[in-house]
């Protein structure tokens, strides 16, 4: 003992422990997980931020050709779906709801949109809005305000922001056998920047994420600065001479977003799995014998945030909830 001890004093460990590839390849990792968590690593809870990781669902990432819209679009079909309404304000008593809604229609012949306001009476509502605009809202959307329990969970939970650049080429540049490459980056406080690239229908067409700080910062700054700083890093990898100029692009701006106000939920410092269980849980007015108010959405579902098959499930779960409170569960003879 006495000899490795005298070793180990006699080899002191060099003062740098990372050399600059090694930071780069360490930030690369580390930006993956902001986009995993759509969140600066500094907002994440170390204890918290992988509690789902055991209901993970197994199999290999697919792309929905025509994009998601396609799976609202089948669900709604049949369905009294109004678009440009605005819920204003959710007042609820004992005795059911009312939903003060806004809706707009554009008016031609004065380039202007007009506004009306209507109010819907109901026994019950199921509030899926996302978690950044309840944060944002929540002081005037509800009369009474939300309880305490229910407030201080929204104010807890992170809601993040992840970003995406899409560019469409006429032609494929990349090896088109590649689901995804990407490039680590040269400074750490820029490692979300277009760090990853998605390969899209074996088509010329590339997607992009922006995570962390990056995702945040790009919002404030022009498309077309954007997206000749996303065709810099496909030059970087690929070459000046075999990059060209896309034919079509677009950039979001999920933060930005009015009806999003981000992207999707992640267990901020202050928070736990448990606080995805209390915004689940429905509100039941004083002297009313059922709940009145019900919560769906990625950010009510703790075993599977942050995935549209969450919010899928969230909302399996509410219908029952309602079914239940309003015509009661099953019986069996």
């Amino acid at each position: 003992m006495q000899k490795k001890m005298t070793a180990m004093e006699e080899n002191q460990p060099c003062g740098v422990y990372l050399n600059i590839a090694d930071r780069q390849v360490l930030d690369w990792h580390f930006a993956n997980l902001e986009f995993a968590n759509a969140t600066p690593l500094s907002k994440l809870s170390l204890k918290h931020w992988d509690q789902d990781d055991e209901f993970e669902f197994t199999g290999p990432h697919m792309t929905v050709r025509n994009g998601y819209s396609c799976l609202p679009i089948a669900l709604s079909e049949g369905l009294d779906i109004r678009l440009a309404s605005a819920a204003k304000c959710i007042k609820y008593t004992e005795s059911g709801v009312e939903v003060e809604i806004e809706s707009t229609k554009p008016c031609a012949s004065l380039n202007i949109k007009t506004a009306k306001t209507e109010v819907e009476k109901a026994d019950a509502v199921l509030v899926t809005i996302p978690l950044g605009c309840l944060k944002e809202k929540k002081p005037t959307l509800f009369d009474p305000a939300l309880p305490k329990w229910k407030s201080d969970a929204v104010d807890r939970l992170g809601f993040g922001n992840l970003n995406k650049i899409i560019l469409c080429f006429d032609k494929i540049f990349w090896d088109p056998h590649l689901n995804l490459f990407g490039q680590v980056p040269l400074m750490t406080k820029s490692r979300g920047e277009s760090f990853l690239f998605w390969n899209l229908y074996k088509a010329p067409v590339l997607l992009s994420l922006v995570a962390g700080e990056s995702a945040s910062l790009m919002e404030n700054v022009s498309d077309d600065i954007v997206i000749s700083r996303c065709i810099a890093v496909l030059r970087a990898i690929f070459g000046n001479n075999q990059v060209p100029q896309p034919r079509e692009a677009v950039v979001t701006r999920w933060k930005s977003d009015p009806w999003s106000r981000g992207s999707y939920s992640f267990v901020s410092v202050d928070s736990s799995g448990s606080d995805y269980d209390i915004l689940a849980e429905a509100i039941t007015p004083k002297n009313s014998s059922v709940p009145r108010v019900f919560f769906a959405g990625e950010h009510t579902i703790r075993n599977y945030p942050a995935t549209v098959h969450g919010a899928l499930l969230s909302g399996l779960r509410e219908s029952t909830k309602i079914a239940d409170a309003f015509i009661g569960g099953l019986t069996c003879p």
